[in-house]
């Protein structure tokens, strides 16, 4: 097959077909991706590699130049990782409206090594893209990209954003209880430790078992979006992930206002009743819904129960210590709603 031409600025100015999916050297490798490629990926990152999709090289200066005729993107998903937001991406992904974007690997680059990835707000336009008039961009980020959240939403103009997350017990039996959540907790344990002592500015917390590493990995990630809340506080909706699945009309309804987007109350019906609420939303061809769900986390406490407890001890102990755990833990229910 012959590798197609390079696209131009206009090219990669008027439509997001031509994806930048990393930098390689001293360019940057594009992807050409239809709606459908987008609308199936549940991460727009080197997996995509994978799929025969068309590449071309560019050089960073030639996207500057693409995005410096574009609006950055103002639509943003922030999460804490397995807490329903690819669910999410994908409902809002089926509106007409709305073109969404599952965690892109420029921006994971530009969380863990900027200087390896092009300026944020290159990326930040290029991501602005869409298909047609009217339709915007939804970004959902990795769960470790929040790091760079507020720069991200600083960087946006006037940002509209989803915070979703879980309450401790749940996010901690929601981890515990698969294996490929528990791998990555295990992972991403190190940096979000990091992280986290940061915040509480050198506080030593020594999680010792492997509910107290979820429990740290679940403060870590709560206290970094808590931190972007606090410096653009007109433009974000927290969504409890259990909560939504409790009621998850009025939910979506309310997703999809913060987004700006209006959505006629038959299409949300539609979409609760859909397929999308009753599959899997990393591998479609699951199944997993509401009920699924509360079998998992009633499994969790069967089997990891003692490691429940001693996850839920260990934020209780340290917001005893730490004022900025203590507020935290204390507005959760008021930001539930």
């Amino acid at each position: 097959m012959t590798a197609p031409e390079a696209p131009g600025v206009a090219e990669l100015r008027d439509s997001p077909a031509w994806y930048p999916l990393e930098a390689v050297g001293d360019a940057v490798q594009l992807l050409r991706l239809a709606p459908s490629d987008y609308a199936a990926a549940s991460f727009l990152d080197q997996r995509l590699l994978q799929g025969g999709y068309p590449r071309a090289r560019v050089a960073p200066a030639l996207l500057a130049m693409a995005a410096a005729a574009l609006a950055p993107c103002r639509h943003y998903l922030f999460h804490l990782g397995h807490v329903g937001s690819t669910l999410l991406s994908r409902l809002i992904g089926a509106h007409a409206g709305c073109f969404a974007l599952r965690e892109p690997a420029l921006l994971r680059a530009l969380a863990a090594a900027p200087a390896a990835a092009p300026p944020l707000e290159v990326v930040l336009a290029l991501f602005g893209r869409a298909w047609r008039p009217g339709q915007v961009a939804v970004v959902k980020a990795t769960s470790f990209v929040s790091e760079i959240a507020d720069a991200i939403l600083t960087s946006s103009g006037a940002p509209r954003a989803l915070f979703v997350y879980a309450a401790p017990l749940a996010y901690v039996r929601g981890i515990l209880a698969g294996a490929n959540s528990r791998a990555e907790t295990r992972a991403l344990a190190p940096a979000r430790l990091q992280r986290l002592v940061r915040r509480l500015h050198g506080a030593q917390c020594d999680p010792r078992s492997e509910g107290e590493l979820v429990a740290m990995s679940w403060l870590c990630e709560m206290l970094t979006l808590e931190q972007a809340a606090s410096r653009h506080p007109e433009g974000i909706l927290w969504v409890d992930f259990d909560r939504f699945l409790q009621a998850p009309l009025a939910g979506l309804a309310a997703v999809f206002g913060a987004l700006g987007a209006t959505v006629p109350q038959q299409e949300l019906e539609a979409l609760v009743a859909g397929p999308i609420m009753r599959q899997y939303s990393k591998a479609p061809e699951h199944a997993y819904d509401a009920a699924l769900r509360r079998e998992v986390l009633a499994g969790a406490d069967w089997e990891h129960g003692a490691e429940i407890q001693r996850a839920m001890a260990w934020l209780e102990a340290l917001a005893g210590a730490q004022p900025p755990v203590r507020a935290l833990l204390e507005s959760l229910p008021r930001r539930a709603g």
